[in-house]
C-alpha cells in the first residue's frame, strides 16, 4: 500500500469533523455561523483537509520530493494536534471573553449620514496607496493600509444603505464603491483574498445586521444564494487575475485592470481556476518542509515569532532578519524554476520549528485570536465598523491555514491598526456616537460560543439598529 494512503481516511475525517463543527451549531441556533473561527475552520477544510485528498490520490502532482511514510504519519499527527489546540484554547480559555468585555467599546457614530460620509473618506483612504510618494517606507505603509482599506466602503456603504433603504444615494453609493474597490482589488494584484474580502463584506454585514436573528433554513437560503454569486465571481476572476504574467503579458494599471473587471460576467462559468482554488497544494509544501526539517535541517523555534515581530525593521538596517518559510522552503527544497513563494501550510510550518509542541503553540495563539474576535461581534452584532474590519480580515483568515501564516499574521494585523487609525480619525471629525458597555458575559448576551443550549435572547445593543429577536425554533 503506497504510505500517502494514510492521508485518505485521516482528511477525509478531518473534513467531516470540521465541517460538523461549523454546521451543527447553527442549525441548533447555539452558534453563528459567519464568525472568525468558521473561516479559519472552513480554510482548514481546504488547506489541510482537501489539500491532503489531493496529495493521496494524486501524488506525483506537484510533488517536491521523495517522501517517507513518517512524513505522512507527521502531517496527519500535525494536523489532529493542531486543529485539537485551537479548539480547546477556543472553547476553555476565558481571557478573550474577558478582555472583550472590556476593549474596543467607543466608535465613531454610525447614523446613515455618518456612515455615508465614512464611506467616501474610506474610499479616499483606499486610493491612497496608489498615489502614495515614492518614499521609502513611507510608500510601502501607505500601501499596505490602502490596500486594506478597499473593503471598508462596502461594509460601510451598506450600514448606511440598511438603515434607509429608500434612499437612493444610498444604494447608488454602495453600487458604485462595490465596483470600485472589486477594480482596486484587481489593480493591487493577482491575489484573490482581497477580492474574497470584497465579495464577503455585504454577506458579513447582513448576517450579523439581520439574518442571524432568523430561522437557519432562511438564513441558509439568502446566504446561500449570495455565497454562490460571491463564488461564482471570484471563479471568474480567478481566469483572468494573471492577465499580467500570462496571456497578454498586459501592464497592470487601470484601464487593464478594468478590462479585467468587465470580463467577470463572462468568465463565471470558467471552471480553469478551480483546482487552483482547492487545497492549492498546500500539503505537498507541508511535507516538503516536514520532511527536510525532520532530515536535512535543524527546526528553527519560533521562527514565525521572530519574523513577526521584527517586520518593521528595514532590511537595509538588517541584512540578515528572519525571512519567511515560504520564501525559504523553494530554496531550502533546491526548486528551480520557481521565483513564487509556496503556502508552507500550518502543518509544515509546525515542524520547520520543532514537531507537535509547536503546532499545540500555535493551535493555542490562534484559537485565542479567533475567540477574541467572536467574542467582540457577538457583543457589538451591529457595528458597523467592527464588521468592515472583519470584510478586511475574512480573506486572509480563511488563507491563515495555508501560509506563510507569519505574512497572514502580518496582513491581519495591517487589517486591524487601517481600520483603528480610520476609527480614529472618524471619532476626531464626527465624535464618539456608539460607546458599548463593560461587560462580563452572559448578563449582556450569551457568548458561549460553543454552548450545547439555545442561545439566550440577548438585550437590546445600544446602537442605532433596532431588529426583531433571533427565533428560537
Amino acid at each position: 500500500m503506497a504510505p500517502e494512503t494514510i492521508l485518505i481516511p485521516s482528511c477525509w475525517g478531518l473534513i467531516i469533523v470540521l465541517g460538523l463543527i461549523i454546521v451543527v451549531p447553527f442549525i441548533r441556533g447555539t452558534g453563528d455561523l459567519l464568525t472568525a473561527k468558521n473561516f479559519f475552520l472552513l480554510g482548514g477544510i481546504n488547506y489541510v483537509g482537501i489539500a491532503g485528498l489531493k496529495a493521496a490520490y494524486s501524488p506525483d502532482e506537484f510533488r517536491i520530493l521523495e517522501y517517507e511514510p513518517q512524513d505522512y504519519r507527521n502531517f496527519v499527527a500535525g494536523a489532529i494536534t493542531f486543529f485539537v489546540a485551537f479548539l480547546f484554547a477556543y472553547a476553555v480559555i476565558k481571557l478573550p471573553r474577558r478582555l472583550a468585555g472590556r476593549t474596543l467599546r467607543k466608535w465613531p457614530a454610525a447614523t446613515p449620514g455618518v456612515l455615508y460620509f465614512m464611506t467616501l473618506a474610506a474610499v479616499s483612504f483606499s486610493i491612497v496607496g496608489f498615489v502614495a510618494p515614492n518614499i521609502q517606507g513611507v510608500a510601502q505603509f501607505l500601501a499596505q493600509l490602502g490596500n486594506k482599506a478597499i473593503i471598508i466602503p462596502v461594509a460601510l456603504g451598506f450600514a448606511a444603505w440598511f438603515q434607509a433603504k429608500r434612499n437612493p444615494v444610498l444604494l447608488i453609493t454602495l453600487l458604485g464603491v462595490l465596483l470600485l474597490s472589486m477594480l482596486l482589488s484587481i489593480l493591487g494584484g493577482g491575489g484573490r483574498r482581497t477580492m474574497l474580502g470584497v465579495l464577503m463584506a455585504i454577506p458579513i454585514c447582513w448576517y450579523w445586521f439581520s439574518l442571524r436573528y432568523k430561522h437557519w433554513a432562511t438564513t441558509s437560503i439568502l446566504l446561500g444564494s449570495m455565497f454562490l454569486v460571491a463564488f461564482s465571481l471570484l471563479l471568474g476572476y480567478s481566469a483572468v487575475r494573471h492577465f499580467d504574467r500570462r496571456g497578454d503579458m498586459k501592464e497592470r494599471n487601470l484601464g487593464s485592470a478594468a478590462e479585467a473587471l468587465t470580463q467577470l460576467p463572462k468568465e463565471i462559468f470558467n471552471t480553469s481556476g478551480l483546482e487552483t482554488m482547492l487545497g492549492q497544494n498546500a500539503a505537498q509544501t507541508s511535507l516538503a518542509a516536514i520532511h527536510i526539517y525532520s532530515n536535512e535541517y535543524d527546526p528553527e523555534p519560533f521562527h514565525t515569532v521572530k519574523f513577526v515581530s521584527t517586520i518593521w525593521i528595514p532590511r537595509a538596517f538588517w541584512e540578515d532578519k528572519p525571512l519567511g518559510l515560504g520564501y525559504m522552503l523553494p530554496k531550502k527544497t533546491r526548486t528551480r524554476g520557481t521565483r513564487a513563494t509556496w503556502g508552507p501550510g500550518i502543518v509544515g510550518h509546525g515542524f520547520h520549528e520543532g514537531g507537535l509542541h509547536m503546532l499545540v503553540f500555535y493551535g493555542v495563539i490562534m484559537g485565542l485570536g479567533m475567540r477574541y474576535w467572536d467574542e467582540l461581534m457577538v457583543r457589538q452584532p451591529r457595528n458597523a465598523y467592527l464588521m468592515a474590519c472583519f470584510a478586511s480580515m475574512s480573506g486572509h483568515i480563511f488563507g491563515w491555514c495555508r501560509g506563510d501564516i507569519g505574512t497572514f499574521t502580518i496582513q491581519l494585523v495591517g487589517a486591524f491598526i487601517t481600520l483603528m487609525l480610520f476609527c480614529f480619525a472618524g471619532r476626531l471629525v464626527f465624535g464618539t456616537g456608539l460607546v458599548y458597555p463593560k461587560t462580563n458575559g452572559p448578563e449582556y448576551v450569551n457568548t458561549n460560543l460553543f454552548a450545547f443550549r439555545r442561545r439566550k435572547t440577548e438585550t437590546k445593543s445600544p446602537t442605532d439598529f433596532v431588529f426583531p429577536q433571533r427565533r428560537s425554533d
